[in-house]
């Protein structure tokens, strides 16, 4: 039984009949696109809730028929429209093109290769932490210092020099690598810095830990040995 994908609108073959999305990928994009187009809750303006909310609703009566009013004139006009997210569609288009995650199934499906378990999963562990360093107000200098000699024990790993040819995050990691080593180079006179990354590299740090999460679990970094 064939079916249109919801999402990519590609023709595929169903395994259970209440399959809607072709593929995980499908899925998973389709529910970032819903969570992207969902209203915004309006802001508090002045003391007055401007939302329709419980607490609205349950003190409206208490309040001054002035007041009441401007609820009201609020609340009609208000007005919910759905928006698109650029970065949201770059990071689609770049999962969309699936090779990476191909030859990275190829590796652990069909070779079964324990070289590519290893590194993967410690290379889904550092991104997690790149992420989350870059949306913290500020982060410790020693901290990503700490993260930048782990990437270079993986990379200095028996693990990372038997990786297949066919393993796909080399580049990524070599270039995740290079500029996180030359922030701390320059930095290392400072306590904290605000981290952040190019668009371009935030936009494949999240498109390879998705890939990654495909295969490997999340562990945290004091779980794991990188040497």
């Amino acid at each position: 039984m064939e079916k249109e994908c919801q999402h990519c609108k590609k023709t595929f073959t169903v395994k259970r009949i209440d399959s809607v999305y072709c593929s995980r990928s499908c899925r998973q994009m389709a529910y970032m696109a819903r969570k992207a187009t969902k209203p915004k809750v309006m802001e508090m303006e002045g003391d007055i809730p401007t939302t329709l909310n419980a607490t609205a609703t349950l003190t409206e009566d208490k309040l001054s028929p002035f007041k009441q009013e401007k609820i009201l004139a609020s609340k009609e006009e208000q007005t919910y429209e759905p928006y698109g997210s650029r970065i949201l569609n770059l990071i689609q288009d770049r999962i969309n093109d699936d090779k990476k995650l191909l030859a990275l199934n190829t590796c652990i499906n069909t070779q079964e290769d324990i070289h590519t378990y290893w590194v993967g999963l410690r290379l889904r562990c550092l991104l997690e932490c790149l992420l989350l360093f870059s949306e913290a107000k500020f982060t410790q200098i020693s901290d990503l210092m700490e993260l930048c000699n782990a990437f270079t024990q993986v990379r200095k790993s028996r693990h990372y020099q038997n990786l297949p040819e066919l393993f796909p995050y080399r580049s990524t990691m070599e270039n995740v690598h290079y500029k996180l080593r030359t922030l701390c180079i320059k930095a290392q006179k400072v306590e904290q810095i605000k981290f952040s990354m190019k668009e371009q590299d935030k936009i494949e740090v999240i498109a390879v830990r998705y890939e990654l999460a495909q295969f490997f679990r999340k562990a945290k970094f004091s779980q794991l040995d990188f040497e």
